[in-house]
């Protein structure tokens, strides 16, 4: 008899395993059919970004109503008069943002990470539309920003706000605005695969079957949206490319240890410029003008000595160039390097608002085209041209700056899509991207969160944990005992409750712990009380804190419960199962 009720016991735990499973495979499928709404949106949002970015750009600088799109740009008719226009862009964006939504300002994707990792994906829907007029705003009139950022928090926030209306859970919440995020950056850039990574690699907390699949969904549903309206060609054009001599590979190493340097440039220069503008004691909008009258300045400079604005907006026109070999001056390719350094730190410190992803791109253009050159003026017969280390030093560069390995290995092969230069591709990112670690340890997107005392950790292999905090799983009703408690009171509660280590708290503050293992060491008087006895240990953890800090706590004082506190107060307790079995339910159900 007792045989079958084991067996029944077996079997029960059986089923309740297989339908855990079950569960996580039909909610998977019901998130998936949402992120086809997802990426409809996302695919639109794209495409919709990239006519209003042309709209403003004609209306500023052509002083024409057209949606026409040309990334080859003339001289404006308005001459040096070209120079107010970033000015009146970058003004414009930062009135927008500062009055309707703050966190549209910036680069835009650690709102997105904060949002996720603190929030449980929470996001104003206000926040999109904010974001993709000021972005479009500042691109247009020629600000130095890219494209992603706007794009990522227009994709995340819709994924939000549906997460959100279907009532959603926080983990499937997160996981939509994933895909709103997967989504954007495919119809942006034309990458579904890189777009998935992105997302995976910078802005999801897990990896997993209920992550992927959802992601997979948006990214080819906004992809064919946007390729309905942009076509399918490939986002930049490149020159077949052979690997000349397996010797090169050591121009590609010194390539990699470049980008990551200049990466650290590139996030000290971002941060350092916005430092140095909110220390000039003067109104935020004379910073604006002032910051986009120099953006301007440096625009008309680049049109009079290399014929285009090539560090306004996005910079693509100079990316085509380098890609298709045109700039062959050692010289202009390094100019045109640190200019856009300036242009990019300065648009984005005096109030404007796009991305990091497409300066970036044109950072690595520029720095790979430099050493391209080079190594072709010394070694000509064992290299091969100017516009395979650009390619490489785009990779490179994005993977320094951003630290998402695989999204720029990816994402650069499918913009370019020429297999032949993977392999030196793989190793200058994977070498930039440790360069930049060693020299600081910091990504461009973290920075901004470690500034406001937010840090973000990407481990992939214990989310769940990092989405739960104490204070949603604590007990409330706490054991404990105070120093005027006698011993023989003490060892009864103890014994009551099975416990053998007891709280000792006097007006809500912990003061540490008393267990069996102090009294049976010192044999007390039972009537004496317990002050002496107290061990002073600070196994206090705040009431915001999430459940991975609570388990690193734990471990560090070798203890298996923790009091939670709120304003130095005890307002509950968690303990190591409980824990444990929270986590294990959320894994299974959430």
């Amino acid at each position: 008899m007792r045989r079958k009720r084991t067996e029944d016991s077996q079997l029960h735990a059986y089923d309740q395993v297989m339908l855990a499973n079950q569960s996580q495979v039909a909610r998977t499928m019901y998130v998936s059919l949402l992120c086809i709404l997802v990426g409809i949106i996302a695919g639109l949002g794209a495409v919709g970004f990239k006519y209003l970015i042309e709209f403003f750009h004609n209306l500023l600088f052509e002083g024409t109503l057209s949606f026409a799109s040309s990334r080859v740009r003339g001289p404006s008719p308005w001459g040096a008069l070209v120079i107010i226009v970033p000015a009146i862009g970058i003004t414009v964006a930062n009135l927008i943002t500062t009055k309707w939504a703050p966190e549209a300002k910036g680069h835009g994707v650690p709102e997105v990470m904060v949002a996720v990792s603190e929030n449980k994906g929470k996001i104003r829907p206000v926040v999109a539309l904010i974001k993709a007029v000021a972005s479009a705003i500042t691109i247009g009139s020629g600000g130095s920003v890219g494209k992603e950022g706007p794009i990522v928090q227009i994709g995340a926030s819709f994924g939000s706000t549906l997460g959100q209306v279907a009532r959603l859970s926080s983990r499937e919440t997160i996981i939509l605005v994933g895909a709103g995020v997967a989504g954007g950056i495919s119809a942006t850039f034309n990458a579904p695969i890189g777009g998935i990574m992105f997302a995976l690699e910078l802005i999801l907390p897990e990896y997993s079957i209920m992550t992927i699949m959802p992601l997979v969904v948006a990214s080819i549903i906004a992809t064919a949206v946007a390729a309905f309206f942009t076509g399918t060609h490939p986002a930049f054009i490149i020159p077949e490319y052979t690997m000349v001599s397996a010797y090169e590979l050591i121009f590609y190493v010194a390539l990699g240890l470049a980008a990551g340097a200049v990466s650290v440039l590139f996030i000290k220069l971002v941060y350092g410029m916005e430092d140095l503008f909110d220390s000039i004691r003067i109104p935020s909008v004379v910073k604006s003008v002032a910051g986009g009258l120099v953006v301007g300045l440096l625009g008309y400079l680049c049109m009079q000595l290399f014929g285009s604005y090539h560090v306004f907006g996005v910079g693509y026109d100079f990316i085509d160039a380098m890609l298709e070999n045109r700039i062959t001056f050692l010289w202009a390719a390094i100019l045109l390097l640190v200019l856009k350094l300036l242009a990019n730190t300065i648009t984005l410190a005096a109030g404007g608002s796009g991305g990091i992803f497409a300066p970036s791109l044109f950072l690595g253009a520029a720095l790979g085209g430099a050493i391209g050159i080079m190594v072709n003026l010394l070694f000509p017969e064992t290299t091969g041209p100017i516009s395979a280390y650009a390619i490489v030093g785009m990779a490179a560069i994005v993977s320094g700056v951003t630290g998402g390995v695989l999204t720029a290995i990816i994402m650069v092969f499918e913009m370019t899509r020429d297999y032949a230069i993977m392999l030196p591709l793989m190793l200058s990112a994977v070498l930039s991207y440790f360069t930049a670690k060693i020299l600081y340890r910091e990504t461009m997107y973290t920075e901004k969160l470690t500034r406001r005392g937010i840090s973000i950790q990407f481990d992939k292999r214990i989310p769940t944990l990092k989405t739960l905090s104490v204070g949603e799983i604590m007990k409330r009703e706490i054991i404990s005992c105070t120093t005027a408690q006698t011993v023989a009171r003490a060892v009864q509660t103890m014994h009551d409750h099975k416990i053998g280590l007891l709280p000792v708290i006097d007006d809500g503050t912990v003061i540490g712990t008393i267990g069996y293992a102090e009294i049976h060491e010192t044999k007390p008087e039972e009537h004496e009380p317990i002050m002496r006895l107290v061990r002073h240990n600070p196994i206090t953890i705040p009431k915001n804190a999430n459940l991975y800090e609570a388990l690193q706590v734990m471990r560090s004082l070798e203890s298996n419960i923790l009091i939670v506190t709120e304003e130095d107060k005890a307002v509950g307790f968690v303990t190591a199962n409980r824990i444990l079995r929270h986590y294990l339910a959320k894994k299974q159900l959430s």
